[in-house]
């Protein structure tokens, strides 16, 4: 580990702060000559997940038709991790290879009528507007959207903007916990409790939440809630879950039927638990074939390195390094910060609008990952701050935009 003996004096930090999270960032696998600040679209594994995962992968290939059944319990074991860490019971979620898919899970997997109405909000995700279309297309439901404000001051703004838009039609309200465009933390529990004082359901979109702010699914109220591992909690790529509650597991259908689909149905046991072919519900409508366990048993160990920092302590860190950045570019003038402020309202997505510049092609130059776009007046840039980052990444950039801009 690199001695930090000259702190940059505008960090709000010290040495002993700033050698924890040193030790943090060096086990990660990002490369030294690597800035990354993309968190929001992968995330980095840490070594021991990755060395976890590799580990079952390499023993499952040492015999797979015999070995493939021990790891079903391991990963039953990292979805017990799983729920605990997200406060949900481990019956209730369904391993999914991302949101995308835990989404279309809930939307596809509802009975809809024609005239139905699904009112989602005007910052979803590409994909999930895509599975929206086909529910438009194929079963003949109409999209509603609640215009959200992009710098709402307070979360009554976002509560308004969906209760403006229900009628006698909605069945299902959609929204992003955290908006994948701008980073704005939605007022989910709010919402749920009005979607349901509607007589209608609520599915969240969770892509950035696990790993980023601490969620209690239970608290929150949710019919449907799906999330990544693979971007804050920095699991392997291609993980992710849908959570569904009890009354909403009565109202879901297989989306893909495989092993884990009963020609009798459903039934509820003497424990009250949804079960088919005598296991839990949500667990019947993950199988969708042969699939990779080494990736989903790895989510246990991404959770453990989690737990050891501590949900809060990561919180507060993300939020750091977010502040500290949206502080360097407003000073700059050519910034525009798109995410809002109030602490209720944002967490470690940062995104902004860069005017002056003709091109920003930071990795080229200066190995800096983030994700940016051309609009018609300037530029869009979006910048994850977790705990693989550091002050200096944000000096960095900002060195590099300010050399770019000069040019």
């Amino acid at each position: 580990m690199e001695p930090l003996t000259h702190l940059c004096a505008t960090w709000p930090t010290s040495a002993k702060e700033e050698a924890y999270w040193q030790s943090i960032r060096n086990q990660y696998m990002i490369a030294p000559d690597e800035i990354y600040l993309n968190t929001g679209s992968f995330g980095s594994q840490p070594k021991p997940v990755f060395e976890k995962m590799l580990e079952i992968l390499e023993d499952v290939e040492r015999s797979p038709s015999r070995h493939r059944g021990k790891y079903s319990s391991v990963v039953d074991d990292a979805r017990a991790r799983l729920g605990a860490f997200i406060n949900a019971p481990a019956e209730d979620i369904a391993f999914a290879a991302n949101v995308t898919m835990a989404i279309n899970m809930a939307v596809h997997g509802l009975d809809w009528r024609p005239g139905d109405e699904i009112l989602a909000s005007n910052q979803e995700y590409g994909a999930i507007d895509n599975c929206l279309h086909l529910a438009e297309r194929r079963r003949g439901v109409v999209v509603k959207r609640a215009q959200i404000p992009i710098l709402p001051e307070r979360p009554e703004d976002i509560l308004n903007a969906f209760d403006r838009e229900f009628t006698d039609r909605t069945r299902l309200v959609l929204c992003s916990h955290i908006t994948t465009g701008t980073g704005l933390i939605t007022p989910i529990k709010a919402l749920a409790q009005l979607a349901h004082d509607r007589g209608a359901l609520i599915v969240a979109d969770g892509a950035h939440a696990p790993g980023m702010i601490p969620l209690d699914l239970l608290d929150l109220g949710c019919d449907f809630y799906g999330g990544n591992c693979h971007k804050w909690l920095c699991a392997p790529k291609g993980t992710g879950f849908l959570y569904a509650s009890p009354a909403g597991q009565e109202q879901l259908n297989h989306v893909v039927v495989s092993w884990g689909y009963s020609r009798e149905g459903a039934k509820r046991g003497a424990d009250g638990i949804l079960r088919i072919n005598d296991r839990p519900f949500m667990w019947g409508i993950e199988n969708w074939g042969t699939r990779d366990q080494a990736c989903f048993a790895a989510v246990g160990t991404a959770i453990e390195f989690q737990e050891a920092i501590g949900k809060d302590r990561i919180r507060q860190r993300g939020r750091q390094l977010a502040a500290y950045l949206r502080d360097r570019l407003a000073a700059t003038g050519w910034a525009k910060q798109l995410t809002p402020s109030a602490p209720a309202l944002s967490g470690s997505i940062s995104a902004f609008h860069l005017s002056g510049f003709d091109d920003l092609d930071l990795y080229k130059r200066y190995r800096i990952t983030v994700p940016t776009a051309k609009s018609d007046d300037g530029h869009w840039m979006r910048v994850s701050t977790h705990i693989c980052n550091g002050f200096d990444h944000v000096d960095r950039l900002i060195d590099a935009l300010q050399e770019l801009r000069n040019e």
